[in-house]
């Protein structure tokens, strides 16, 4: 029976990308031939991960892989494929196709060819395929803590970063610079290798250069062949005005640098507002509880309130009811092109024993509340 690739990774046909993709890479480390030098068994288990990958990798060869495994009964054995494709089994000189009528769809090699591109071919002439080029590095995280105030207004911090850089000597190929890397003997410099497997064959990623097409002979020495050193680095992150608590800046090539030379990631600044004590955010507007005595909310006053550019003057008419709020037009938060407004919601301090007089007045104001509901 040919080979279960989700079985060989030893994982489910649901497995998502992600978990795809650390199961390789946990398999590849184990098994990988520089760490089981002479090990014929890792070498071939190595071997079959790597192609298990090669396809299951690629959403487009993953769907077709997967259809064709529900088209043979149990698999890829014994059953047929509908629509004409007759029987099929696997003999000692790989599939024997009993096969009339291939339903339009050309020969066994087109067939694999669509399915696997050209990784997989019947004694074709396959193209060649260039080596990886030099992958982008990780994303460093960093979460930034502002004050309610400074988000008003939009802040510069400075902070100081201490992450990995490409080496100075060797530019992050990790290589002596005099010599360089030395192309791959087993692949000849293409980063993949083929294998005939019966009628077919697979090609995969070269197991001794990881699909690099080069591999370092003489270590840089000044990083000892990693191609990345530690430092500390200053760095001013301009925050705007209005920014959301919780919203992402992303600093290019501030992150971690790319494997073999690559380019650095990015950092990415997780923005963190801190609650303030008189005000709150509702969008761009902002709101305040402003306290005011009974006998004022009676009467009438005009009271001074803080705001986001000093002091206003909030007029309170006669019989305002608690919980009654006051616009300040067009100073609230300025983002996104507009700026919002300030709402001042007035709280009427209600004595605990009030007397007589301050009871008249809580009764005027009662009933002034339910004549407005």
């Amino acid at each position: 029976m040919p080979k279960d690739y989700y079985e060989i990774l030893g994982v489910a046909e649901n497995v998502s990308d992600d978990e795809l993709k650390k199961t390789y890479r946990k398999l590849a480390k184990k098994y990988h031939p520089d760490v089981n030098q002479g090990n014929k068994a890792a070498e071939e288990k190595f071997k079959g991960i790597s192609e298990a990958y090669d396809v299951l990798s690629d959403p487009k060869k993953r769907e077709q892989y997967d259809q064709m495994r529900r088209f043979g009964a149990g698999g890829f054995g014994g059953g047929g494929f509908p629509g004409g494709f007759g029987q099929f089994s696997q003999g000692r000189g790989g599939f024997n196709f009993n096969s009339e009528d291939l339903g339009g769809l050309g020969s066994m090699g087109d067939i694999f060819s669509a399915l696997f591109g050209d990784r997989m071919s019947f004694g074709r002439k396959q193209r060649s395929r260039q080596p990886a080029g030099p992958r982008k590095g990780n994303d460093l995280a960093l979460t930034l803590n502002i004050s309610f105030a400074e988000m008003v207004e939009g802040v510069t911090k400075t902070v100081k970063l201490k992450h990995e850089v490409n080496c100075d000597t060797c530019g992050g190929t990790g290589a002596d610079p005099s010599k360089g890397k030395t192309v791959c003997p087993q692949c000849g410099g293409t980063g993949m290798v083929s294998q005939s497997q019966g009628a077919f064959s697979v090609t995969r990623p070269c197991p001794t250069c990881l699909g690099r097409g080069e591999y370092i002979s003489t270590p840089c020495s000044a990083c000892g062949g990693s191609g990345r050193k530690q430092a500390a680095q200053t760095v001013k992150i301009k925050i705007p005005a209005g920014i959301e608590s919780g919203s992402k800046l992303r600093l290019k090539k501030l992150g971690q640098p790319g494997p073999s030379g690559g380019p650095s990631g990015d950092l990415i600044v997780t923005v963190r507002v801190k609650a303030d004590s008189f005000f709150k955010r509702v969008g761009n507007d902002i709101v305040c509880e402003v306290p005011v005595k009974l006998e004022h909310a009676v009467k009438g006053t005009k009271i001074k309130v803080r705001t986001l550019r000093g002091r206003a003057a909030v007029r309170v008419p006669p019989m305002t009811v608690d919980g009654r709020k006051f616009s300040l037009k067009g100073i609230g938060i300025s983002s996104g092109g507009r700026t919002g407004n300030q709402y001042v919601v007035v709280k009427i301090r209600i004595p605990e024993k009030p007397t007589a007089e301050e009871q008249e007045m809580i009764d005027k104001l009662k009933t002034a509340e339910h004549a407005e509901v």
